[in-house]
């Protein structure tokens, strides 16, 4: 695999988590309900960006076992652009409803409700499961390359700190997200069926 598009890859990386986190971090000062795991999130993607571009990955006897990790990285990258785009897909459905529904406008961010859409959480919330699995064991094979000493450069001990540390933080709140979006779903049907007594 020629290193040149990998580090290309991983510039753009760097440039859209750059540009994630200072939206997020303008967002949150006007007073958007951001939780801040996303914004440490953002900024975690982009130091494991910058450490990858300086990974060199090819040339070295030990390439193959590198080269390796990098095509995992890839696999799980392309598996979360699906991800990214199912996310993009439901928070424009959901904002959509909202907005027809005369409760927002459309810069406002998708939060709380689940108006009509929860077909959609049955495909994504399986795949972000899948991806934070997926993105744990990528970060212990790095880990675990560098302690029984085949890789154990310092950008393979960042890089599966990194992927660690994220995928255990993408699954807490993905979960934290899931029991809030129950209890107001449920808080709203006991609303609604309270309403429809009186």
């Amino acid at each position: 695999m020629p290193a040149f598009p990998v580090q290309l890859y991983q510039a753009w990386l760097l440039f859209l988590y750059t540009g994630l986190a200072l939206r997020e971090n303008i967002l949150r000062v006007n007073g958007s309900d951001i939780r801040p795991w996303w914004v440490y999130h953002h900024y975690s993607a982009m130091i494991m960006a910058l450490v990858s571009l300086t990974w060199e990955i090819k040339g070295k006897p030990d390439c193959a076992q590198k080269q390796r990790g990098v095509q995992l990285f890839l696999q799980w990258a392309m598996m979360q652009g699906v991800a990214m785009l199912l996310q993009n897909r439901y928070q424009r459905q959901r904002l959509y409803t909202r907005i027809a529904l005369g409760k927002a406008k459309r810069m406002d961010v998708v939060w709380g409700e689940t108006a009509g859409v929860a077909r959609q959480l049955w495909l994504l919330c399986p795949i972000l499961f899948i991806l934070q699995g997926f993105e744990a064991y990528l970060g212990l094979s790095l880990l675990n390359t560098a302690f029984i000493g085949v890789i154990s450069e310092w950008q393979v001990v960042s890089c599966g700190m990194l992927l660690v540390i994220m995928a255990v933080g993408n699954f807490m709140n993905t979960v934290k997200t899931l029991k809030i979006k129950s209890r107001f779903k449920a808080k709203m049907k006991r609303v609604k069926s309270k309403g429809d007594m009186d």
